[in-house]
């Protein structure tokens, strides 16, 4: 039987990279400088028979040359030969090989494929891809990848598509997370995504996954180890690639995969409590917000603003959303106007476009805040009275007092530079109707979850 992920991915010591080269640009460059740069300090070996040296590093004709046999072997060499490759890895014993490699799924080199299952099969390897665009383990400080470096966190990520996997990446990244572990798909000629739900549950650096999917090859392990995700109080958000009859056509052109109605694959993730993403954004923001808020069942809102219309816009999409957005009582509405803050009796705070950020963060200190409301929502524009540096520098130094969970929700100028700052204190959204899916998805998610 072969090993499962977590068996691959338990101990990394050596890495060979079959391919690496010296000349910028090169696919087997890229990786190879991704491994040094994101630091992995176990062993690294290069095979490419065209050069004695790669970046410093002896650079050996075969597998079968290595002083000893690599844990992983990353195949960044054309498809023909890259199979031939894999089977060496697999005959010399090695526990994983991640096949850069494209040009699989065409037509007249379907048998390509077949030869890498069949290699699966008979032997004890595991292989990710081919058409893969690398894989991180931020724990081993290992990112044998094409795609940009990554943040360290604690979310899981895997794509059938390097690409998004790379953007996702980048988001998390803005928002102040990283990467447990990215595992970039491909053609699924053996790892596949109903594997990386199990592995996910199982890793304890993992808090979260995000899965860009195009095709399932196994519904029913897909929604059996999606629940084990879910008993371990995992959020799992799903970008679904190939909804319409054309785009799943597009599917087809792109990894060789068959993809399911969108209703059938809606239905299963529905049935595991994962979050159906509609885009890239939205997949990262409620990730990101269900992960970090994870216990958090919230009711009662308050929305704390400078801008009538944006506390609006939030309060419209909460409402729609089905959560109370009590006005103030009388003992709040008191409290505020000792702060000076006259007239303030309705829900959003709606404090004016004149306020100061340092205003809205002290109503977020009020202890009364704790007695009618489980969370409250900063909904702030700057102006051109305050910069962006100061607005964050603000929010720093008080957030540690606020007396209530906080999202952010910030719009205008400056806004992605304070999300980008803030959001290492709390979660942050870019719109009110993310807002709204985020916290729809946290109240479903939590039903029946362990206390």
């Amino acid at each position: 039987m072969n090993p499962t992920l977590a068996e691959v991915f338990k101990s990394i010591e050596s890495v060979a990279v079959v391919g690496g080269s010296p000349v910028k640009g090169k696919v087997g460059n890229v990786i190879l400088e991704n491994i040094l740069k994101y630091g992995f300090s176990k062993k690294i070996y290069v095979i490419n028979p065209k050069y004695d040296y790669v970046l410093g590093m002896k650079s050996y004709k075969s597998i079968k040359e290595l002083p000893e046999k690599p844990d992983i072997v990353i195949v960044a060499v054309p498809a023909n030969a890259a199979v031939q490759v894999v089977e060496e890895a697999a005959l010399a014993g090695v526990k994983l090989a991640v096949v850069i490699s494209s040009g699989f799924s065409e037509e007249e080199r379907h048998n390509l494929q077949e030869r890498l299952e069949d290699i699966v099969r008979s032997c004890k390897i595991r292989v990710v891809g081919p058409n893969s665009a690398g894989i991180t383990l931020s724990n081993f400080f290992l990112h044998a990848s094409i795609e940009v470096l990554p943040t360290r966190g604690s979310v899981g990520v895997a794509a059938q598509s390097g690409a998004v996997g790379g953007v996702v990446i980048s988001e998390l990244r803005r928002y102040s997370s990283g990467v447990s572990f990215f595992v970039s798909l491909g053609n699924c000629a053996d790892v596949s995504p109903e594997e990386v739900l199990e592995y996910a549950a199982e890793d304890e650096n993992t808090d979260a996954l995000i899965l860009y999917l195009e095709w399932l090859r196994d519904g029913r392990k897909f929604v059996e180890n999606g629940l084990k995700l879910l008993n371990a109080m995992k959020p799992l958000c799903v970008i679904k690639g190939g909804v319409g009859k054309q785009s799943s056509e597009a599917v087809r052109s792109h990894t060789g995969g068959l993809t399911p109605s969108y209703e059938v694959f809606r239905a299963a993730v529905s049935k595991i409590r994962g979050y159906l993403a509609t885009e890239i954004q939205d997949a990262v923001e409620v990730c990101e917000l269900a992960r970090r808020l994870r216990r958090l069942d919230p009711s009662r809102i308050v929305i704390v603003t400078n801008s009538g219309g944006l506390g609006v816009l939030a309060a419209s999409h909460l409402d729609l959303g089905g959560f109370e957005i009590p006005r103030p009582p009388p003992k709040l509405v008191e409290t505020l106007s000792r702060l000076g803050l006259r007239g303030i009796a309705s829900n959003p705070l709606d404090l004016g476009g004149d306020t100061y950020i340092e205003t809205l963060a002290d109503i977020l200190t009020l202890s009364e805040l704790r007695e009618y409301y489980d969370l409250a929502i900063l909904a702030y524009v700057p102006t051109a009275a305050e910069s962006p540096e100061k607005i964050a520098k603000i929010i720093e130094e008080k957030q540690s007092y606020f007396s209530l969970p906080v999202v952010g929700y910030f719009a205008g100028e400056g806004s992605y530079e304070i999300a980008a700052r803030t959001s290492k204190y709390f979660p942050v959204v870019s719109s009110s109707w993310i807002l709204s899916r985020a916290l729809i998805f946290m109240k479903e998610f939590s039903k029946g979850l362990k206390p």
